[in-house]
């Protein structure tokens, strides 16, 4: 708009000067009639050519001009379309570096496991969806032949053979680029080779649909866009359902050799689809893409910019659509104006030539009115586009300030000019280095372009500005500087946006793990300058995957925001929190003593802040939550180690402090290491021994105050194929973190069953019942209900003798859902035993609204009743808290025989533990029912 101003300001003064000469002479001739009529057809003749020529010329003017705007317009589109394509692959290629270094991707790809693939990644890849818009995820081996596809699990076994696949097989290294998917869907796509040892492995392909990089182009740039795909290049069924999976309504037959995979507008107008049929059939050019159009009453400019995949072949064009109503608005007032301009001077000169001359000075006072109006449309179009024109003296003082700065900097020109000079509005942080390097530029003489710097505005925001600028220069003195200021603001946001985005987790606000590597390698390098120590503190939520399994993801979320304002409020000012991913947060601590006990002293203190923050209250969705945190710490002082091997030896510390029991702090200790791979060996063959049966059932029997077994617990016990039969203390906890404890919990209960049945057919032991424990994490699920109709529908088994056992732990969840899941197996006949009673924090409201059959008093009560009054006034009240609710009680970890006879004195007539029985085989369990009997 600028430029079109300086045109047309040269036109009417070119227009001026000629007419006004041309009239005076004309003047000055004094004719007969014949000569002013011969002078008159002359005029008129040169007027009417002098029309059409500038008629032409403003024609030809304006074109050019929305050409070259045109243009520029789009190739800073196109800049940003790659810009936005290069930040969201390398976003993506650093959510794919801890995946393809992960062992257990490692060896499920060498294995070819499709499940233990699909059960650690599923969980990610939801979250990716949802945090960073990821569509695709692929698992492929080293021929290219796709394992799994998590998004879609039930499509494999393909050969992968598009060019970012087979780019990464021939280079051995990352590929990423654009591709039409199989959908006729538009994807960026990242795939990396996996290595071990030097051995290929296979890939890992991340992909997500770009309509989010397109909808943020539209939205900043006010150009409407339209992807047009090539249909040489798609299938219509497939593209069809590409498309309603999208969401978005495909018609394939729209446009004969493009389909439409992207419309900002709801619909592409049939104006526009011509220009993309004239396209395809006529120049390809890029010049001849740009078109103009009439449509809904506006102007467009129409271009077609080729779209290139990552085999650098062209699949189709980006349709881009460009309102330029107004700007031929500006040129219509424009050419109004001076037509009219130049028929008032046409009339003028002929009233000068027939009339007197003082209308000269009429002539005068209108062109003045009409150089005023147009300073007017130029101060609008400067207010349009935030850029205001100044003037400033030797010593930095504002002589001149256009009047835009008022929509600008909220001043007004007149409050500026001779009052302030131009460093007094930057901040004053940075206000002298800012005044110092101006005025070295006003020492060089030299012209300057595209500084940005900050100025203050009347209200006190921060306002960016680019600022070019011209010395004033007179026999080699600079007398000031002049030149103009633009407000970026927005430019400046969106930068900020994107920075945002890539380095700072979106959940919490804290620095992912992109900022806590940079800022940890800070931290090294410093201390290995000043000799200090650091610390980086690993802390892990207990129990947060529980919380989201039974509370829901969004009560996790709110949990995690709180997490991360208490962490941030425990560290001084420099120190660094970071959110590594899920529930793990990273401290890092710079500049502590030089001396390692002092910095571990100081490490520790700061630890044993952070977890008496964590475990005060949280009220999530109108609830009081309570959490705490197991934490890692290790030190460092630039001794060489990497920001890796510092976050293994903090995991390490951290995994010392589960194993202690959780909510505390450990320090990193080599040894952990190998205790890690052994709990690693556990955990593998754990899984192992689930998949081949490794697993039998042991029988304790539980019996009544006249010696009868009525019933028995069912114990698992693990027959190691080298340990020999371990025990559950070492292996139920590590089934409970890793979620096996749920295909175990399913094996116990189709055994229980089945046994139940086999039972139920012998005069000995038809009456007895199976109590079987059933954990948290099991009754959490959504399906539990249907999974034990269908147990007991698959067994035969009546389901008068199944008790279930629950802990006092599964009522910190959500209460409602767990009653309602109880009422509806206790309809079946099921009844339900709250194991180790006493020793939870369960409150009697709810527990009265349990449809509870049994309390089960703890051993840890029985253990000492006979030395202890405090036991035994618990084990008391239990009973009559049982008695009162209608309840039936059993007591555990009945050892002697004084033990049960304290029992009876106080109420308690049914009993399990070792003075009757240890766990049995199930040989020696039926045994022991009949000789009892």
């Amino acid at each position: 708009m600028k430029n079109f101003e300086k045109f047309r300001n040269r036109l009417v003064k070119l227009f001026s000067t000629k007419l006004f000469a041309r009239g005076t002479s004309t003047a000055i001739e004094h004719s007969p009639k014949p000569i002013l009529r011969r002078l008159m057809a002359i005029l008129s003749i040169l007027i009417v050519f002098l029309g059409i020529g500038s008629g032409t010329l403003l024609l030809q003017q304006q074109r050019h001009f929305l050409d070259d705007m045109f243009s520029t317009h789009n190739n800073e589109l196109s800049h940003d379309y790659q810009t936005l394509l290069k930040q969201q692959a390398v976003g993506m290629s650093l959510a794919l570096q801890p995946i393809v270094e992960n062992s257990r991707v490692k060896k499920g790809l060498r294995e070819g496991d499709v499940k233990s693939l699909l059960a650690d990644w599923a969980p990610v890849f939801e979250k990716m969806k949802v945090e960073n818009h990821l569509t695709h995820f692929y698992f492929i081996d080293k021929n290219r032949i796709c394992l799994l596809r998590v998004h879609k699990p039930e499509k494999s076994g393909d050969l992968i053979n598009r060019f970012t696949a087979q780019q990464a097989e021939w280079t051995h290294k990352r590929s990423w680029g654009i591709e039409i998917g199989p959908l006729g869907t538009f994807t960026l796509r990242v795939i990396q080779p996996v290595y071990e040892n030097g051995e290929l492995l296979g890939y890992v392909e991340l992909g997500k649909e770009i309509e989010d990089i397109l909808q943020l182009l539209h939205t900043e740039s006010a150009v409407e866009i339209a992807v047009l795909i090539r249909k040489e290049y798609l299938k219509q069924d497939t593209w069809e359902e590409g498309m309603r999976m999208l969401g978005r309504e495909g018609e394939w037959n729209q446009l004969p050799q493009f389909a439409v995979i992207y419309a900002s507008q709801k619909r592409l107008p049939e104006n526009f689809e011509s220009v993309a049929n004239t396209h395809i059939d006529g120049d390809n050019s890029y010049e001849s893409k740009h078109q103009e159009i009439r449509y809904d009453g506006k102007d467009w400019r129409v271009a077609m910019m080729p779209l290139i995949d990552a085999s650098g072949k062209e699949i189709g064009d980006m349709m881009l659509m460009k309102d330029i109503s107004e700007e031929q608005t500006e040129f219509i007032r424009f050419v109004s104006i001076n037509a009219l301009a130049a028929t008032l001077m046409v009339g003028i000169v002929l009233g000068i030539i027939f009339l007197l001359l003082r209308r000269t000075d009429g002539q005068i006072h209108e062109q003045q009115a009409g150089l005023r109006e147009a300073e007017e449309r130029f101060e609008q179009l400067a207010k349009q586009s935030k850029t205001f024109i100044w003037e400033v003296d030797a010593q930095g003082m504002y002589t001149y300030v256009s009047d835009v700065v008022e929509s600008v900097l909220g001043y007004r020109s007149e409050e500026l000019v001779g009052y302030i000079y131009f460093y007094d509005l930057h901040p004053k942080e940075g206000r002298e280095e800012f005044k110092k390097a101006v005025f070295d530029l006003f020492e060089r003489q030299e012209p300057f372009n595209d500084l940005e710097n900050r100025a203050v505005s009347r209200d006190g925001r921060i306002v960016w500005l680019s600022t070019d600028g011209i010395p004033n220069i007179k026999e080699g003195i600079v007398l000031g500087c002049r030149g103009s200021d633009t407000d970026i603001s927005h430019k400046k946001e969106a930068e900020s946006q994107i920075n945002t985005l890539a380095f700072f987790d979106q959940l919490t606000g804290l620095p992912n793990r992109t900022l806590l590597n940079d800022r940890l390698k800070q931290s090294i390098a410093s201390g290995a300058r000043n000799g200090h120590h650091g610390a980086l503190i690993l802390i892990d939520l207990d129990n947060f995957k529980t919380l989201n399994d039974t509370l829901g993801h969004e009560s996790g979320d709110t949990l995690l925001k709180v997490v991360a304002q208490r962490l941030s409020g425990c560290v001084r000012e420099g120190d660094t929190v970071a959110r590594l991913g899920g529930d793990e947060f990273v401290i890092v601590l710079s500049g502590l003593s030089a001396d390692e006990n002092e910095a571990a002293t100081t490490s520790e203190l700061v630890g044993e802040k952070i977890l008496a923050s964590l475990k005060e209250n949280y009220l999530i969705d109108g609830t009081n939550h309570r959490s705490s945190a197991s934490m890692g710490i290790t030190l460092f002082k630039g001794d060489g180690v990497s920001v890796d091997e510092l976050i293994k030896q903090s995991e390490l510390a951290m995994y010392k402090s589960k194993e202690g029991g959780r909510n505390g702090l450990s320090f990193f200790d080599p040894d952990m290491e190998s205790s890690l791979k052994k709990r690693s060996k556990l955990e593998n063959d754990l899984r192992k021994g689930i998949e081949e049966g490794e697993f039998v059932l042991y029988y304790q029997p539980q019996l009544d105050d006249k010696g009868r077994v009525f019933g028995c617990e069912a114990l698992v016990r693990w027959n190691h194929p080298e340990r020999g039969m371990i025990s559950p203390a070492e292996f139920i906890p590590v089934a409970e973190e890793t979620g096996l404890i749920l295909p175990l919990g399913e094996w116990i209960l189709k055994t229980a069953c089945r046994q139940l049945l086999l039972w139920s057919k012998v005069a000995e032991t038809e009456h007895l019942s199976v109590a079987v424990n059933v954990s948290a994490r099991q009754f959490g699920q959504s399906n539990f209900v249907d999974s034990i109709i269908a147990i007991l529908e698959e067994s035969g088994a009546k389901a008068e003798r199944l008790k279930l056992e629950l802990t006092e732990s599964l009522l910190v969840q959500n209460v409602e859902e767990i009653i309602k899941k109880m009422e509806a197996l206790k309809a079946l006949g099921i009844s339900f035993s709250l194991d180790d009673f006493g020793t939870g924090y369960s409150s009697l409201a709810y527990l009265k609204r349990l449809p509870l059959y049994q309390l089960k008093i703890d051993q840890s009560f029985v253990r000492d009743i006979l030395v202890n009054t405090n036991d035994a006034i618990i084990c008391k009240s239990t009973i009559a808290l049982a008695e009162s609710m209608g309840l039936s009680v059993i007591a555990e970890g009945v050892e002697t025989q004084e033990q049960r006879n304290a029992l009876a004195e106080i109420g308690c007539y049914a009993y399990q533990g070792y003075w009757f029985s240890h766990p049995l085989s199930l040989e020696k369990f039926e045994q022991f029912c009949i000789t009892q009997r």
